[in-house]
């Protein structure tokens, strides 16, 4: 389900908001004349992020509106090929976005390295993947 958006009516206390997930596919690419490393991340308050070369994070996109709705979400990070940073959020398991997750990669010698990530998310305690996008984070030392 790459790219996917879901809406959803209702929450867990029998809201009539509608909550609306989206993992839009991302290609995040730092070039730098030294040391290179490209992030993403999956913000608690429903932002998607990107930090270039250890730069600020800024916006990619909302994941989760509204934003308050983050904590009742999890997500799964398949690791389709690379190495992720060491300190980069576990792959091959459920995480609770009720803390921010990042997953980067760095390169410090000439050359580059690349990871590529599908991102999944859901609902806790449900079984169903609502949105997942493929996120290629790649960093070139030149």
């Amino acid at each position: 389900m790459s790219g996917a958006v879901l809406s959803l009516l209702g929450t867990a206390g029998g809201g009539g908001s509608a909550v609306t997930i989206t993992v839009s596919p991302q290609f995040i690419d730092a070039y730098n004349a030294g040391s290179a490393s490209a992030a993403y991340q999956l913000n608690l308050n429903g932002k998607a992020n990107q930090s270039i070369n250890g730069g600020a994070y800024t916006l990619l996109e909302n994941w989760c509106v509204p934003a308050s709705e983050a904590g009742n979400y999890e997500c799964y990070a398949t690791l389709v090929s690379g190495v992720p940073d060491g300190g980069s959020a576990a792959t091959g398991a459920w995480l609770a976005l009720t803390s921010t997750r990042f997953w980067s990669v760095t390169r410090s010698t000439t050359g580059s390295s690349e990871v590529i990530l599908d991102i999944g998310i859901r609902r806790v305690g449900d079984p169903t993947i609502i949105a997942s996008g493929d996120i290629t984070l790649y960093a070139e030392y030149f």
